[in-house]
């Protein structure tokens, strides 16, 4: 579907009845080859072409989706639509994005490869293939069982489109692999490890170092054992701080807050964090996954200080949430997260406090997005003298979420950029673990 289709669309629309509308056209394609051991254990390969509609009727909203994309089939869809969103209750707070504030064009974000099109199952295959060999070969002679290798890809054209003059294109790509290991420990247990590989372009991709990566690091976890609750010193590394840092972008979101369903209420221009804490929003970072121009009603993105030196700079607001709220709109949610760094990497956080536990998974748990309080299960390993020293297994991390970031330590410099949250290795002074 070309732009000038999506305005036809739009004004069946109109003339269904519809005072005002939004259009998201997606067209996409999606390929997964997986492996267990060397055996192909699952292809999946879907295409899928539809249209998204936001109505707005009489100062109500509705929202519908279709397939169906040829006019003898949209009309009465679209006519039925209209019909339905009348049922529903008036909600003044809905209509289009302030137009001052939407994207006008320009630039180019480099997040399609140019060769996507031409990458075939059989290509991802082998790179699936590839890896499972590397692994295999290692299986009898040591204490691997098994593996798991995937590929998969993804690419996207989307047009979306408003009754307000609002029209842009967005072509993306996306490849990933993985690998997946189980080990047989000397107690019987099996420790697993897992490592990504991805990238918007597929000549990037390494399934060498993917395979390496994920052996190595199951094997490091054989001969895990518990250490005493209390409190420690501790760094996070870079592939786990997202599971300290998407609580508190949610709880910065127009939803939560609206909602009372966020532990940060009322935190606006708030200094509630150490000055070294600084987390940023970099929607235009060329050849990065999350990357992009707009949001979803078309406010044009910027670059942002989430959390600029400790102080709440930024609410999540599409213009909906931001009439509820009575404050003007800014972005529906983040894009690419990043941190700014004050120290090295994660070695030379482990030197800098000598001794703790360097967190590296997490399994399971859960937190409260009202109180901010949370309890999750780690893995990782005790550290001296900046040193790991062996694998620690079943115990917990506790805290509130507010307190945890005010022990924050040090922020890395060794962001991991595989995909949209874009973060270092932190360490943080005496937490509780259990």
């Amino acid at each position: 579907m070309q732009t000038n289709q999506v305005q036809k669309v739009l004004d069946f629309c109109r003339e269904a009845g519809a005072s005002d509308a939004r259009i998201i056209y997606n067209e996409s394609d999606q390929t997964a080859v997986s492996l267990f051991n060397r055996e192909v254990d699952k292809i999946h390969n879907a295409s899928d072409c539809s249209v998204f509609l936001q109505l707005f009727v009489d100062g109500r909203y509705g929202t519908f989706s279709t397939n169906m994309l040829d006019e003898a089939s949209l009309r009465p869809f679209i006519s039925n639509a209209v019909r339905l969103t009348r049922l529903l209750e008036k909600d003044e707070c809905r209509h289009l994005a302030p137009k001052e504030l939407c994207y006008r064009g320009g630039g180019d974000l480099q997040i399609l490869d140019p060769e996507a099109g031409q990458v075939s199952a059989e290509q991802g295959k082998a790179l699936a293939v590839r890896m499972a060999e590397a692994l295999c070969s290692r299986i009898g002679t040591g204490p691997l069982q098994s593996c798991e290798t995937e590929f998969g890809s993804s690419t996207e054209h989307e047009v979306l489109a408003d009754t307000a003059g609002f029209c842009q294109e967005r072509d993306a790509s996306f490849f990933t692999l993985s690998a997946g290991c189980s080990f047989m420990d000397k107690d019987g247990s099996r420790p697993q490890s897992w490592w990504p590989d991805a990238n918007v372009l597929f000549s990037k991709l390494d399934a060498d170092r993917c395979a390496e990566t994920a052996y190595s690091r199951g094997l490091e976890r054989l001969g895990a054992r518990r250490i005493n609750a209390g409190k420690y010193d501790v760094v996070v590394e870079n592939g786990s701080v997202a599971k300290f840092v998407s609580p508190l972008l949610s709880a910065l979101s127009g939803a939560s807050l609206q909602q009372n369903n966020s532990f940060m209420l009322d935190s606006l221009g708030k200094k509630l964090f150490p000055s070294r804490l600084t987390i940023v929003d970099n929607p235009h970072k060329p050849a990065t996954f999350g990357a992009r121009f707009y949001d979803g009603e078309g406010i044009a993105t910027r670059k942002c200080n989430v959390i600029d030196s400790g102080v709440v700079n930024r609410y999540f607001l599409n213009s909906y949430y931001a009439d509820k709220l009575r404050m003007e709109p800014t972005i529906d949610a983040v894009s690419v997260v990043e941190m700014v760094p004050d120290a090295g990497d994660m070695a030379s956080q482990m030197a800098a406090l000598g001794k703790g536990v360097l967190i590296t998974g997490f399994n399971g748990g859960n937190h409260n997005p009202i109180t901010g309080d949370f309890s999750y299960g780690i893995e990782g390993f005790w550290f001296e003298n900046g040193q790991k020293q062996f694998p620690i297994h079943e115990m917990n991390v506790t805290g509130n979420y507010l307190e945890l970031w005010n022990r924050l330590a040090a922020v890395g410099n060794d962001p991991l950029t595989l995909f949209s949250m874009q973060l270092p290795s932190v360490s943080f002074e005496g937490l509780s673990l259990t």
